[in-house]
């Protein structure tokens, strides 16, 4: 694939090194903010995009709606893995629905953690036998990350709201009064180096359940976020979800 780069921070170059290494194509490099000298422009336009087959975007959620409409102005697919943007979701893929350019987001693109999401969607269907058990998510983080909660802690949230009865609420700031009981809080941390610790744990007066997944590093949610774009190219228009992707190659 020839690809085009938009966002050059530490995941942007992981994307760079693990293309080359699987033998792709990375045409330009997009980042108003970096200084790299790899960065072939700091202006996002159908342009400096040039005639590459595919776009992906580990940027800041910030510029969210002028990205994805350029992208169709150069009528280049996109694989979205900026995180941040989700109060904007409704409005995104009402208006992407029927794009030209196909679209792909997901706030993790590591295939590990979407197999965790069907292990976690599993046990929330268990656990409602189960009314003494409560559901709670915690996450870890690097210090560097800039958004809370992460995309993945937000895809946990919808899945325990989808399948839990009762459930109906997701909560990501401090709580300075009691949980109600439709709520499912989520609760971050930031220090460190680490890449990423999710944690859903359904928890009673007689024992915890704990379901975890650990990211070793950054080359996981880069592999996914390639894997997201060869299967996207060929696609029809309108906008697709990872777990479109993971139900076609399961």
């Amino acid at each position: 694939m020839h690809i085009s780069l938009v966002g050059f921070g530490k995941m942007g170059h992981v994307v760079y090194r693990t293309a080359i290494q699987l033998g792709h194509s990375i045409d330009s490099i997009i980042d108003p903010y970096s200084d790299d000298p790899l960065v072939t422009s700091k202006v996002l336009t159908a342009e400096s995009l040039g005639s590459c087959d595919l776009v992906i975007e580990f940027s800041h959620h910030e510029g969210i709606m002028d990205r994805l409409e350029m992208y169709q102005v150069a009528k280049t697919p996109s694989v979205i893995a900026t995180t941040g943007w989700y109060d904007k979701l409704e409005e995104i893929e009402e208006k992407y629905s029927d794009c030209e350019a196909p679209i792909i987001w997901s706030g993790n693109f590591a295939l590990g953690v979407h197999l965790f999401f069907s292990i976690v969607k599993e046990a929330a269907r268990l656990m409602n036998n189960f009314e003494e058990y409560d559901a709670v998510v915690q996450e870890l983080f690097h210090s560097r990350k800039g958004d809370s909660p992460s995309g993945t802690s937000y895809m946990l949230g919808k899945i325990l709201t989808d399948e839990l009865s009762g459930k109906d609420s997701i909560i990501t700031s401090r709580l300075d009064r009691k949980r109600r009981d439709n709520e499912i809080h989520i609760s971050s941390a930031r220090g460190g180096s680490n890449p990423g610790v999710h944690t859903v744990i359904f928890d009673s007066a007689a024992d915890s359940v704990e379901i975890t997944h650990r990211a070793r590093n950054r080359e996981g949610f880069a592999k996914g976020a390639l894997r997201a774009g060869e299967w996207l190219l060929g696609r029809q228009g309108g906008i697709y979800t990872i777990n479109d992707f993971m139900n076609d190659i399961n």
